[in-house]
């Protein structure tokens, strides 16, 4: 039984924008700030930060129309470079990309509902006590995950309903602060974009204060590279509609669409954003702060919406929660359709028509992570790795085209190799950067990648030893 392509092509849409548009962009400003010491500089990485995303995008819309399958990059590896690769990239989205991913927004999620309801009700209120429990929080945490397990299994259509709703709920909040910003801030203190400062120790590289102030230290390209990387988290899930491909209907024209059209709209929606943070507040007070969308509202709108802000976080990650237990067994699906899984993993319910076991299986471990504390720490020592898979995708459609042009493509990059070759090298930057800055998570990813590869050929041991494949 395979997956039925139901899909159109808001709901792709609504798929990646509910992956992408998370906590990152009312925090990261922040740390940018503190750390590049320019307003400037802090939009303008913002604008290349889509820019990389939407070249991303370009990429995976070709790569997809070769191949509309169910998987993504998976997909796109074990086509161009062969099966260990994508064995890889199964086994990082599997115990981190998606299930470590839900487990962290899960318990994210939980906190700033006990924030929402300490500014309604007051510290001392009986519910905020126990919404701030971790013990409490984690048991919410886990009753999350599983309404969403449970929603995503009976049933793609009601699924996908739930889904879209959330999203747009999610839009609305968002443009609420977005359009209200602009008409609150009067469109005054414009001078406020190009305002340079001493940057601050309060940031996640230390202080770079540099641009437009003569007495601040011009930084070195790795540290802008670094911010960058720190920008693109909140970019990611740039790619999601790929990992439902096999499901979207007429993929050769909706997946394509449903990818530039998000990650477009997203970039202008993060730099409006971030020009309404900066009207707002001065740039030297958002610097190091991480409640920078919450700061906003309470400057532009008062104390009373400030307070319900967190809320609105809270319904935002309730989004990504629903898109990533949605796409991530997707993936895992894949896999063992491939025998590259166990086989029961690649089997559908027989009334729902639903991944279900490989959706029970991502909503274990991630309950597991719950348990353990141990989704957060997974995601930062994990972060270079899933950067690692995307590259080698692209990188593979270049090699395509040099080794396979006869390939039908129904869609192909504009431009091209322009946009290929943007991600290519500014995500190689980053990477770089990485390495030099946070040299200890990012070689923990490496050698969590490296431990893969032995499981792979254990387990290819074991398939063609007991469970041959056809020939």
């Amino acid at each position: 039984m395979e997956l039925k392509r139901r899909l159109g092509l808001f709901t792709a849409v609504c798929v990646i924008v509910g992956d992408m548009i998370g906590t990152g962009i009312f925090g990261t400003t922040g740390f940018a700030l503190a750390d590049m010491g320019s307003a400037a500089l802090v939009l303008g990485l913002w604008v290349l930060g889509g820019i990389v995303a939407i070249s991303g995008a370009l990429s995976y819309a070709e790569l997809s129309s070769i191949w509309p399958e169910v998987g993504g990059e998976y997909v796109y590896l074990k086509n161009i470079f062969g099966r260990l690769p994508a064995f890889m990239t199964g086994w990082v989205s599997l115990f981190v990309g998606f299930s470590a991913a839900v487990a962290a927004s899960a318990l994210v999620l939980t906190g700033y509902l006990a924030e929402f309801l300490r500014n309604i009700l007051g510290a001392e209120s009986g519910a905020v006590i126990l919404f701030s429990d971790p013990v409490f929080q984690k048991i919410l945490a886990i009753a999350i995950i599983l309404f969403f397990t449970i929603l995503h299994i009976v049933g793609v259509r009601r699924g996908t309903i739930v889904q879209n709703i959330l999203t747009v709920v999610k839009a609305v909040i968002v443009l609420a602060l977005l359009v209200g910003g602009l008409v609150a801030s009067g469109l005054v203190n414009l001078d406020r974009l190009t305002a340079g400062y001493d940057g601050l120790a309060d940031g996640m590289l230390g202080g770079l204060g540099w641009i437009l102030h003569p007495v601040a230290p011009t930084p070195a390209l790795p540290q802008i590279a670094l911010t960058l990387l720190i920008v693109m988290f909140a970019y990611s899930g740039w790619n999601a509609a790929t990992y439902i491909a096999g499901e979207i209907r007429d993929p050769a024209k909706n997946i394509p669409r449903a990818l530039f059209w998000s990650a477009f709209g997203t970039m202008l929606v993060y730099v409006l954003l971030n020009v309404v943070y900066l009207l707002a507040v001065p740039a030297e007070k958002l610097a190091g702060q991480q409640a920078v969308g919450a700061i906003t509202a309470g400057a532009l709108f008062g104390e009373g919406v400030a307070s319900v802000f967190s809320l609105g976080i809270a319904i935002i990650l309730l989004s990504a929660v629903s898109a990533q237990m949605f796409i991530g067994p997707r993936v895992t699906w894949a896999m063992a359709k491939d025998r590259m899984l166990f086989a029961r993993l690649g089997t559908l319910h027989p009334r729902f028509e639903t991944p279900h076991l490989a959706v029970g299986l991502q909503a274990l471990i991630a309950i597991s992570y719950i348990l353990l504390g141990s989704a957060g720490d997974l995601m930062m020592y994990m972060g270079f790795a899933l950067s690692v898979f995307p590259l080698l995708s692209v990188i593979g459609l270049i090699w395509l085209r040099i080794t396979r042009p006869e390939l039908a493509r129904p869609w192909k990059v504009p431009l091209y190799p322009l946009f290929p070759l943007l991600y290519i090298v500014l995500t190689i930057v980053m990477m770089i950067a990485s390495l030099m800055a946070w040299t200890t998570t990012s070689l923990t990813a490496l050698a969590v990648l490296a431990v893969s590869v032995p499981v792979y050929f254990v387990w290819r041991w074991m398939v063609e030893r007991n469970l041959p494949e056809k020939r």
